[in-house]
C-alpha cells in the first residue's frame, strides 16, 4: 500500500475528534459522557438529549459536510483551471448562488431546501459559466480579476434586494456564514448527493491528473479534454452551491485547504480528494465551534484569520507567474 494512505486513520481519527469537540462546545458546553450517550443510547424525554440531538448534531454534522464539499470544490477548480487562486468565492460562483437563493426566495417565500439548492446551483453554473467563457483564452490574472469584478457587482445587486424588500437577518446568515439552523432532514438529502458527486470526481481522478498538465498534453494522451473539463466543473460548482444553501457564502476553505494537503500528499487526485474533503470537514467545523463559543461570531471571519494570510503567501510566492 503506497505509504500516502498510512495517515489516513489519522486524519479520519481526527474528524471524528472535530465531531466530538464541536458537539460538546459552544453557547452551553457539555461533558463528554454527555455526547456520547447521546450518541450511543438517545433519549428523546432527556431535555439535553433533545439539545444535542435536535438542534447541536445537525449543525456539526452540516459543518462536516459542508467544508467537506466546499475544499474538494476549491481542489477542482484549481486543478481544471491551472490556477492556484481558484475557489468558489473568489471565481465568483458563491456570489452566484446568493443571488440566486435571494431572487428565488422572493419569488417563492415558502421556499424548501431542495428548491434552495437547485437555485444556488443555477445561478452558481450561470456565474461559473460567463466567467469562463469570457476567460477561456487569458491568463489566470484575468480570471482572478473577472470574478472578483462579477462578485462584487452580484453582491451589489443582492444588497440592493435585501435591502428594498427587508431580507437583512436572512442575508445576514450567508455573508458571516455557519451551519446553523439545519436539520436532520436536510442532512438526509445531502449527504448522499454530496457522496456521489464526490464518487463521480474521485472515479475520474485520473483524467483531473492529465488535465493539470495542460491542454496539449490533454489532447496528445487521446483524453476528451472539453468532456472531462466541463464534467468535474459542473460537479465543483454543484458542491459549492450545496454547500452554500447550507451554510452561506464561506470564503477562503476552498482556497487553503487544498494547498496544504498539496504541499503534503502531492497533486495526484486519487489522495487530494479525500484528504483535501477531510482536512476541510475538520477546519471548518473547528472553525464553526470556536464561532459559537465566542457568542456566534461569523465563521468567515474566523476561517478568514487563517486564509488571508495563506491568500497573501500564495500571490506572494507564486504571484510572478500570473503578471
Amino acid at each position: 500500500m503506497d505509504r500516502r494512505w498510512y495517515t489516513l486513520p489519522i486524519i479520519v481519527m481526527g474528524v471524528l475528534i472535530s465531531f466530538i469537540l464541536a458537539m460538546m462546545f459552544g453557547a452551553s458546553n457539555y461533558a463528554p459522557g454527555e455526547v456520547w450517550s447521546v450518541i450511543t443510547r438517545l433519549d428523546m424525554t432527556d431535555k439535553t438529549h433533545q439539545i444535542l440531538y435536535e438542534i447541536r448534531m445537525p449543525r456539526v454534522l452540516a459543518a462536516l459536510v459542508s467544508g467537506f464539499m466546499i475544499s474538494i470544490a476549491g481542489l477542482v477548480l484549481q486543478s481544471v483551471t491551472h490556477n492556484d487562486l481558484s475557489e468558489p468565492s473568489i471565481l465568483g460562483i458563491n456570489a452566484g448562488a446568493n443571488l440566486a437563493i435571494i431572487l428565488a426566495a422572493l419569488l417563492v417565500p415558502a421556499l424548501s431546501f431542495v428548491a434552495i439548492m437547485v437555485s444556488g446551483f443555477v445561478g452558481g453554473m450561470l456565474v461559473g459559466l460567463v466567467i469562463l467563457s469570457v476567460t477561456r483564452t487569458r491568463s489566470p490574472l484575468h480570471l482572478i480579476l473577472a470574478g472578483a469584478g462579477i462578485s462584487l457587482f452580484l453582491y451589489a445587486i443582492t444588497d440592493f434586494l435585501v435591502i428594498t424588500n427587508d431580507l437583512g437577518q436572512y442575508m445576514t446568515f450567508f455573508t458571516a456564514g455557519g451551519a446553523s439552523g439545519q436539520s436532520i432532514g436536510n442532512l438526509v438529502i445531502v449527504i448522499p448527493l454530496a457522496a456521489v458527486l464526490v464518487v463521480a470526481l474521485y472515479m475520474m481522478a485520473k483524467e483531473l491528473d492529465v488535465l493539470l498538465f495542460g491542454d496539449e498534453m490533454a489532447v496528445s494522451l487521446g483524453q476528451n479534454r472539453g468532456l472531462y473539463k466541463w464534467l468535474t466543473l459542473v460537479i465543483a460548482v454543484m458542491l459549492s452551491s450545496i454547500a452554500v444553501a447550507m451554510v452561506g457564502n464561506v470564503v477562503f476553505l476552498g482556497l487553503l485547504v487544498p494547498h496544504i494537503v498539496k504541499m503534503i500528499y502531492g497533486n495526484m487526485h486519487k489522495y487530494t480528494i479525500i484528504y483535501t474533503g477531510l482536512f476541510g470537514a475538520i477546519i471548518f467545523a473547528l472553525s464553526d465551534m470556536f464561532a459559537r463559543v465566542f457568542n456566534e461570531a461569523p465563521v468567515n471571519a474566523v476561517i478568514a484569520m487563517i486564509g488571508l494570510p495563506f491568500f497573501i503567501y500564495i500571490i506572494k510566492k507564486r504571484g510572478g507567474q500570473y503578471a
